[in-house]
């Protein structure tokens, strides 16, 4: 049994058990979710597939990451292969190393000195006005191939409509202006008033439903998970409209609005199924 719900709000991954309960829990019972914003939570393994179809990304499971543990090293520990001898130098080694360096004597440590100090006044002895020289070419080679910054084009302004769409222009434009200063004048006990806030939310559900339909109609792996649904539930207002759009279209597939009027379908076509 295929069942695809039509969503335009966000559901916990939790709602899900809630729906094979309120179904019935039949064992063969594959949910398909088509939804405008993500659940809050990962659904892998709750439903066959989750399809989003508005603004947002799916969320995914954190898996913490596994920390390394270091087994313990003894600090006396050593290996089996090395023998009693080569565990510490004998002190006799110790001497003839520290002998077997080649000791400097003051006389040779004073001809270096008198070496690297030649070899840096030697080195130093170029004149400043050959260093002054060097600077002045170089500066005018830098100004000779030194290219000339781009100038940027004018931006071109659009044309000024005229005629009739200089008229439908003057409309709008007076339109908005006087929506905006009638927003501005009503006092704030008028704009939360319950019957002008439901108005507001018709509004901006009538709009939100409009364009879950568009997305749904246009999306070619929705329509076929559609086209294969034994019964489509659309769980909300948002999605009424989508589900009226689709019983049109698909006749022979009960199309509902809410779980109970599902799980009377589904009782219906199991009952239709054992007969």
């Amino acid at each position: 049994m295929k069942v695809v719900l039509l969503s335009t709000r966000r559901l916990p991954p939790s709602y899900f058990d809630t729906v094979r309960a309120d179904l019935g829990s039949p064992e063969n019972l594959d949910l398909d979710v088509v939804a405008w914003i993500p659940p809050s939570g990962p659904v892998d393994g709750l439903v066959k597939s989750f399809t989003l179809v508005g603004p947002g990304r799916m969320p995914v499971a954190v898996v913490p990451p596994v920390e390394p543990v270091e087994a313990p090293v003894e600090a006396d520990e050593v290996p089996a292969g090395v023998s009693e001898s080569a565990k510490a130098p004998a002190p006799e080694a110790v001497t003839d190393e520290a002998a077997a360096e080649s000791p400097t004597t003051e006389a040779d440590e004073v001809a270096e000195g008198d070496e690297s100090g030649g070899a840096t006044a030697a080195s130093s002895a170029s004149s400043p006005a050959e260093v002054a020289a060097g600077d002045e070419a170089a500066q005018a080679e830098a100004i000779n191939t030194a290219k000339p910054a781009p100038v940027a084009p004018k931006p071109v302004a659009k044309p000024r409509p005229t005629g009739a769409k200089r008229v439908v222009k003057a409309a709008q434009w007076r339109a908005r202006k006087l929506r905006r200063a009638g927003g501005k004048m009503l006092p704030s006990a008028i704009k939360k008033a319950g019957p002008v806030k439901k108005l507001t939310q018709n509004r901006k559900a009538d709009n939100l439903a409009k364009t879950y339909w568009s997305r749904v109609n246009t999306r070619a792996d929705v329509m076929k998970t559609i086209g294969q649904a034994d019964v489509i539930i659309a769980l909300d207002g948002g999605s009424v409209w989508a589900g009226w759009q689709i019983g049109q279209v698909r006749t022979e597939t009960p199309v509902v609005l809410g779980l109970p009027a599902a799980r009377r379908e589904l009782d219906r076509l199991v009952g239709a199924g054992q007969e």
